[in-house]
């Protein structure tokens, strides 16, 4: 069967002004184990402007549907879904295609709304809750005690990290990009500096550091790890600046990234380590488990805007120069 969605494409890579909003048709032939969600709000992630600048590796080929998450209420259910119903209230990871008004995905992707989350902060969810938990719980394996810092304090993903490390009883340090948002990660309990700031200070002996920029500071930021402390990078935010890339860009952040040899971790006593949690998406393993931790979580995310999905270029410009704190919505009338 056939029915109508509004969708947002990506149909050529370059500035926020090539998204495109665009009815089309798509099939509501569920599979045995999909649901049909009617989405009330997208997230925003920064991978997806990385897949707009034509800088995400794993993005589908052009056109896509970018998009990792969303909340909504269910609509339909395949016939082998018992865990699910008719007007169930939920929140869905998806491989891509989040930024829809109607998506179709594998139940084991979705869990019921919490009741302790708006329709709002349920959007604003999976993908920094499953990035955060992986960083800090089975890459960090962060505990009581721990010197942690946070480069992506203000971010979707940072919030929950912050969260996190109050709960696990650690000394967390977050980091920033103006003076303006330092008020927002103490209120979280954490230690607050601008990049400036921490560059100039004698912060160290870390046990758990994440960082999303790469580049050239991932170096400082070896050098702050304490013995056994680990470096665990998430991203390559040097690549872009103010919405904006190059080649020559792109080569001095790929390049001012430095590479780890096993003797020099040995040596140091050290380790650094990266992962992508779209990676994690494609194992149904992972996901189920990753999904009962979402589910029973009490952690609440940031909602710092909202967007109405026609206004999709202004929503990633507000990201591309810095203005968020917390998560970046995309609303579905």
């Amino acid at each position: 069967m056939q029915n109508e969605r509004s969708e947002i494409l990506i149909s050529q890579f370059g500035s926020a002004s090539q998204l495109q909003k665009s009815e089309n048709s798509f099939s509501t032939d569920l599979k045995n184990d999909e649901v049909l969600i009617d989405v009330k709000y997208s997230g925003i992630n920064f991978a997806d402007i990385m897949m707009r600048l034509g800088l995400y590796p794993d993005a589908p080929p052009k056109p896509f549907i970018p998009g990792y998450e969303v909340s909504g209420v269910i609509s339909q259910v395949g016939s082998s879904v018992n865990d699910f119903k008719v007007g169930d209230e939920v929140m869905a990871g998806s491989r891509f295609g989040g930024y829809v008004s109607k998506l179709v995905v594998p139940e084991w992707q979705v869990v019921k709304k919490p009741s302790h989350l708006s329709m709002e902060e349920a959007a604003a969810t999976p993908v920094n809750f499953i990035t955060a938990h992986l960083a800090m719980n089975e890459f960090g394996r962060v505990r009581r005690g721990d010197k942690v810092l946070i480069d992506c304090a203000t971010g979707g993903v940072g919030v929950f990290c912050l969260q996190m490390a109050q709960t696990l009883g650690a000394e967390c340090i977050g980091l920033t990009s103006t003076p303006a948002k330092k008020e927002f990660i103490l209120s979280y309990g954490a230690k607050a500096y601008t990049f400036e700031e921490f560059e100039k200070s004698d912060e160290n002996n870390f046990n758990f550091i994440l960082n999303s920029t790469g580049g050239k500071k991932v170096k400082d930021l070896f050098k702050r790890l304490d013995k056994a402390g680990q470096l665990t990078c998430i991203g390559l935010q040097a690549t872009i600046h103010n919405g904006k890339t190059s080649l020559p860009r792109k080569l001095k952040a790929v390049l001012q990234t430095p590479f780890y040899h096993l003797i020099q971790l040995m040596q140091n006593s050290k380790s650094v380590s990266g992962f992508n949690a779209l990676k994690f998406f494609d194992d149904k393993r992972w996901m189920i488990n990753i999904m009962k931790e979402l589910e029973s979580s009490t952690y609440k995310p940031h909602v710092g805007k909202v967007f109405a999905a026609s206004d999709v270029t202004k929503a990633h410009e507000f990201i591309e120069t810095r203005q968020a704190k917390g998560k970046v919505l995309l609303k579905w009338s």
